[in-house]
């Protein structure tokens, strides 16, 4: 009888036995559950919080440049024209300016043909393309502009400032050895307007380079 009561007390241990192990495998599943959960829930939450980050990071730029922009807006509309809000950049740029001289000779200019000024010395803002020798004014206001052609020697040229294809001012050289012509102009120009030196017609066909010739300009 002793060793039947022996048996059950030992099967009923390892039922118990059993259970628990059940139990701490239950336990563990959860607790691995409740692992993946969190993680899951942070890389979520670290998501959202870059998200916020960057789109916080965007706003305080937009507003910066606004108002960078608005001050540039009551700067202009009271006369001060010195510096315009470049957007984007967070920045004032300079009035644009720029000086331009002629290397190579031209030995043969067609009726109205653009005399390309290719040496670049100054070009703030960039506003002068040195491949097709036009300025580009990049903002509404007062320019000057001046243009110097020399002839070759025994030779004579007219040239001539223009304003999107209109002519404005001449330049005439002529001697029996090497002469230069210059003129200049004020002329209030848009955003976008074209300022250019060309050949004036068929008036003579040479331009001396060799930096003897230039054109310049800038906002007053």
């Amino acid at each position: 009888m002793k060793t039947a009561s022996y048996e059950n007390e030992i099967q009923s241990l390892k039922q118990s036995a059993m259970s628990s192990a059940n139990e701490i495998h239950s336990l563990k599943s959860a607790a691995a559950m409740s692992a993946d959960k969190f993680q899951a829930l942070k890389e979520s939450s670290s998501d959202e919080i870059k998200a916020l980050k960057t789109s916080s990071t965007n706003e305080i730029k937009l507003l910066k440049e606004e108002i960078y922009a608005m001050k540039s807006a009551r700067m202009n509309s009271a006369g001060g024209m010195e510096r315009r809000f470049v957007l984007g950049t967070n920045s004032f740029a300079e009035k644009p300016a720029f000086t331009a001289s002629l290397v190579h000779h031209i030995t043969n200019l067609g009726s109205y043909q653009t005399i390309i000024f290719d040496n670049v010395i100054t070009n703030d803002l960039g506003a002068y393309n040195n491949i097709t020798g036009i300025f580009t004014a990049p903002f509404n206001g007062t320019y000057f502009f001046t243009a110097t052609v020399m002839s070759h020697s025994g030779e004579y040229i007219v040239s001539e400032i223009c304003i999107n294809g209109q002519s404005l001012v001449y330049m005439y050289s002529y001697d029996t050895k090497y002469e230069q012509g210059t003129n200049s102009v004020v002329l209030v120009l848009k955003a976008g307007d074209s300022v250019w030196v060309r050949h004036h017609d068929t008036q003579g066909s040479k331009a001396y380079g060799a930096k003897f010739s230039s054109f310049s300009g800038f906002m007053l």
